[in-house]
């Protein structure tokens, strides 16, 4: 009798000894996301709002965010987290619609190449930000790198020293200080995808750098890099 409650006992309360991890694994999810929503906006966590869209149980679940406070600015977008694992596999910086995420064109080979002016620069600088993709990942960037004097390389380095680097041409320029490369390769082996560039007024330092696209491995990478204020 005894040995049949001990059995009863350790049933009801295993649910309770597990979810803790689980939890606890929710939660790093959730500030993972505001952390990065905060690098993007150029903000602190405590200044994003994470909500969870309506789950229909696949292998990734979507948390809305967006800054707190009101106004026709207010900045929003998702990230995508790996339900197993716990861990963001795409940030984005607009809000989520099912249906275009779903069948989002990959297709960056599309985009005629672009004849017009654009800055030719050797240019790094600064900052913070992240870089994240199936098989590799860089927390905490510290500097940015463009190169666009002859084939355009836009690399990402981290505090510890970690970089990756992307390959490819512009695609299209403001014939200012802003430029779109379409990415065709990278020094971690084959990449799709696009860079969106954006200098300071007298091209000597980079503002901005934000990456989107999919590695040879299958596996999608995103990006977000911001000069130091």
């Amino acid at each position: 009798m005894n040995r049949s409650w001990m059995i009863l006992a350790l049933f009801l309360t295993a649910p309770f000894l597990i979810s803790p991890r689980a939890a606890n694994a929710q939660d790093r999810a959730w500030n993972d996301c505001a952390r990065r929503a905060a690098v993007s906006a150029g903000l602190s966590d405590s200044d994003i709002q994470i909500t969870p869209e309506s789950d229909d149980r696949g292998r990734t679940y979507i948390l809305n965010w967006e800054v707190r406070g009101g106004g026709p600015r207010r900045q929003r977008g998702y990230c995508e987290v790996d339900r197993k694992g716990r861990r963001i596999v795409r940030f984005e910086t607009n809000p989520y619609h099912r249906d275009r995420d779903r069948d989002r064109d990959r297709d960056y080979d599309n985009t005629p190449a672009y004849t017009g002016p654009y800055p030719h620069v050797r240019v790094d600088t600064d900052g913070r930000g992240y870089f994240s993709s199936g098989s590799f990942r860089i927390d905490q960037l510290d500097r940015g790198y463009v190169d666009s004097k002859e084939q355009v390389a836009v690399s990402l380095r981290g505090r510890n020293g970690a970089r990756i680097t992307f390959f490819g041409d512009v695609i299209w320029s403001d014939g200012g200080r802003e430029f779109t490369v379409r990415i065709t390769s990278s020094d971690r082996g084959g990449a799709r995808g696009q860079a969106n560039i954006r200098l300071n007024g007298d091209h000597n330092e980079v503002e901005a750098i934000a990456l989107d696209g999919r590695m040879a491995d299958g596996g999608d990478f995103k990006a977000e890099f911001n000069r130091n204020r």
